[in-house]
């Protein structure tokens, strides 16, 4: 059954509140500048659960939403808007809106059939914008394997990367068909830069299928380097972006990150490194630590990329490292700016249980204030007077601090910050999911019996809900992974992190250590944020329109009638045919459409203009430049073979040859019974041996039981009528009949469940059947409980009797 939204178990859902109290007035002008801070970068954190992460191009696509904080009041959310992004062009390929209650939003999407394979992202939000843009906005990568040829395939190539006399460069863009044949006459648009367009221009490709394009390449910085394409041939429309390459680049980047914020002359300081090659992948290499031309140091990134090191500076020398590389080519990095005065912090561990140990240092003698926050509230606060060159310890007790990232800030005597260091407090009170099953192997067709518990190291209510999935162990890409307690905790705040190639990044300490110390470095930038009322921000996305007599605005009211499959919503202009509709009259169980028409004599009279928010976020999406970072030295190699929903083996991202192997046979209405009798089977759903429905007619409803098919109520392209996407509610997940052996059942996903309730021990039971696929299957299991989120994870293997 589907869940119901329930508003008993909100009490997950942080609203931001407007009001702070600091305890010392001498502290109140930091604490307001602290607390607008957090204020002027609040956004609603958004975590939306999918069921894997590689699809196939006509595959079942099931998620619950959770909303986790909140920057208004919880009742002003009530869409949710997902987008599925292409990343190779960032195009929309689709939109779809669904219901949001009490915090929560279930739903199911079918992926279209003709999706070419590839790297895509579902990019999910709220109705909420801040300053006019798209709120808390949650990004899921997701590869697609396809059994769709592309007829249209576009590559860019560098020709020559410089011309000593034109100073250009010149890309080779090629266009051939999915079965290798020149595309010739394309019509092509291009244009080089990102904001600000540096050239642009339109041409035809050749004979042979390519245009040489030129770009100035003595002038090309990452600012500026993007190359866009589009190619129209007939009625097909491709895009293309790349990044142009860099005139006399590095090879590589490479970031410093002094401990608390600064290198200090003369006061020992540990510095974090980042190592990335231009294309953003993390790189694991060794590395030379120079004191003018005297080595002092050997240094080494690891395999996600990052290291550290410790130093004591000396102003009046110069500090630089050299990379250690393969080639030829020499790679220097000079370090920071090392400042005259200051003070550090040093922490060897900053991953926190109740109590935070530190080391203060100044090579002045100065008093400064120690305050520990979470850029909203203030919740310790201290002062120390530091003697020159002396090391200070500190112990903070965390019994007032909240659970999860914190920061340490120091200030100096005009209360200005001087250092600073995020950790993360009250590690060991996080939540633990024990899964247990009945047995560690499984037949075909067969019982799974699922026991939970949720843990901690403190005594708490583990009541909650949770989303349960357990599908092929094959539909999972390591780097797409992302699960509700790394993210709630971790990357929301601190954004890309690097794959941990042990699994879960909050489990491994050493890897937080190293994250904290690099990711969570904010060079005060607080002090400087305007201060501005966050409520003035806010808004609403909602569907509007406008309606005109003739050219003229009619002048008196007009209704609007918005048309579900068996409810009508009325809606009122006013006199200049401006209306809002209410999101409660787009609801929709039929096929997530909306039929609106004017309730007007003559209404060929009438033009009827529609803003639907939907377009407005596809305008977005589109202008975003959208990077993945990739860890070079982990291989990451997930089981390559996958099985569509019609059981054809994908091997490759996209298939060259053979003619698309799925069929659509339905009603109208999108409706079809299946070889097997059942109406709407979704194992059966692309099958050419399909037929649509009779009305009348009894057919299986696929679990045992019959339906009678109540007809198509096609509204067809009658005049005075105009289509809208309705907000949708969740639809059951499809539960097979295991009994009936002439049907078979090979779901990659052969269990979901949008919400499952947890007793207050944090304890629940699952059962559910294994379908006809044999191999590994991956159980996840994630949500919210009373003491905080929750994520675990089970292996389970299928095999034939």
């Amino acid at each position: 059954m589907v869940p119901k939204f329930c508003s008993a178990f909100c009490f997950f859902i942080l609203t931001l509140t407007c009001c702070f109290k600091s305890s010392a007035q001498q502290l109140d002008s930091v604490a307001s500048n602290l607390y607008h801070h957090g204020l002027q970068n609040a956004e609603s954190t958004l975590f939306v659960h999918f069921d894997k992460n590689i699809y196939s191009n006509n595959d079942q696509v099931w998620f619950t939403g959770y909303l986790l904080k909140t920057i208004t009041n919880l009742n002003n959310y009530h869409t949710l808007y997902v987008s599925l992004v292409n990343n190779k062009d960032s195009t929309v390929v689709l939109q779809d809106k669904f219901l949001i209650d009490s915090g929560f939003s279930f739903g199911n999407l079918t992926l279209p059939d003709s999706l070419p394979g590839g790297s895509y992202r579902f990019v999910v939000s709220t109705n909420i914008k801040v300053k006019g843009e798209i709120d808390g906005e949650f990004i899921q990568p997701i590869l697609i394997k396809s059994t769709t040829k592309n007829p249209l395939i576009a590559n860019v190539s560098i020709f020559k990367s410089y011309d000593e006399q034109t100073k250009n460069g010149t890309a080779l863009l090629k266009i051939l068909t999915s079965d290798n044949r020149f595309v010739e006459n394309a019509e092509i648009k291009y244009t080089i830069g990102r904001n600000k367009i540096m050239r642009s221009g339109s041409a035809k490709s050749s004979v042979i299928g390519e245009l040489m394009i030129d770009f100035p390449a003595d002038k090309i910085e990452p600012e500026n380097n993007l190359l866009t394409i589009s190619i129209k041939k007939d009625n097909q429309l491709r895009y293309i972006k790349y990044d142009l390459p860099i005139f006399k680049p590095k090879k590589y980047k490479v970031n410093f990150y002094p401990e608390s914020g600064y290198l200090v002359n003369g006061l020992n300081g540990k510095v974090g490194f980042e190592v990335k090659d231009l294309e953003n992948n993390v790189i694991k290499l060794r590395a030379v630590l120079y004191q003018g031309n005297n080595v002092i140091d050997t240094i080494s990134s690891n395999t996600v990329g990052l290291g550290s090191f410790h130093i004591k500076p000396n102003i009046d020398k110069k500090y630089t490292i050299k990379l250690l590389t393969a080639d030829q080519e020499e790679y220097w990095f000079e370090l920071p700016e090392i400042l005259k005065n200051g003070v550090t912090i040093n922490a060897k561990d900053v991953v926190a249980d109740n109590d935070l140990r530190v080391q203060l240092q100044s090579n002045i003698n100065t008093k400064v204030y120690a305050i520990v926050h979470d850029y909203l509230n203030v919740s310790l606060q201290s002062e120390f007077d530091l003697k020159q060159m002396s090391i200070q310890n500190v112990k903070f007790n965390l019994d007032s601090v909240p659970i999860g990232l914190n920061t340490l800030t120091i200030l100096d005597s005009s209360f200005k910050p001087v250092a600073e260091r995020i950790f993360f407090a009250h590690y060991d009170q996080l939540n633990q999911l024990q899964i247990l099953t009945d047995k560690e192997e499984y037949n075909t067709r067969d019982s799974v019996q699922l026991s939970l518990k949720v843990a901690s190291g403190i005594s708490a209510s583990f009541q909650g809900l949770v989303s349960i999935a357990c599908v092929q162990t094959n539909r999972f890409s390591t780097a797409n992974n992302i699960n509700i307690v790394d993210y709630s905790l971790l990357e929301k705040e601190l954004v890309k992190l690097p794959v941990n190639p042990m699994g879960l990044k909050i489990s491994d300490r050493d890897f937080l250590n190293d994250v904290l110390l690099i990711k969570g470095w904010r060079k005060y930038k607080w002090p400087l944020i305007k201060q501005n009322d966050l409520k003035n921000r806010i808004s609403s996305a909602e569907v509007t329109g406008q309606i005109l007599k003739g050219k003229k605005k009619p002048g008196e009211p007009i209704t609007i009638n918005a048309i579900t499959q068996n409810t009508i919503h009325s809606v009122t202009s006013d006199d200049s045919g401006s209306f809002n509709i209410p999101f409660e009259s787009l609801i929709t169980t039929d096929k997530d459409q909306i039929w609106l028409n004017l309730g007007v004599k003559n209404p060929a009279n009438y033009t009827l203009t529609i803003n639907d928010p939907v377009n407005e976020i596809k305008k977005q999406l589109q202008k975003q430049h959208y990077e993945t970072e990739i860890t070079r030295s982990m291989i990451v190699i997930d089981h390559q073979n996958i099985s569509a929903p019609g059981g054809i083996n994908l091997k490759e991202v996209t298939i060259k040859g053979g003619q698309d192997n799925f069929t659509f046979v339905s009603n109208k209405c999108g409706d079809y019974v299946c070889p097997y009798n059942i109406l709407n089977c979704p194992n059966h759903q692309f099958n050419s041996t399909n037929k649509p429905p009779i009305e009348g007619k009894s057919y299986s409803n696929g679990r045992g039981g019959t339906i009678v098919y109540g007809g198509c109520r096609d509204q067809g392209n009658k005049s005075n009528i105009y289509m809208l996407k309705g907000i949708n509610l969740p639809k059951e997940f499809y539960v097979s009949d295991i009994k009936n052996k002439n049907e078979p059942i090979n779901f990659a996903t052969v269990y979901w469940n949008y919400q499952k309730q947890l007793n207050n021990e944090g304890e629940a039971n699952v059962t559910f059947n294994t379908g006809d696929l044999t191999g590994s299957f991956k159980i996840i299991i994630q949500g919210v409980t009373r003491n905080g989120v929750v994520y675990g994870e089970k292996y389970i293997s299928i095999k034939h009797p």
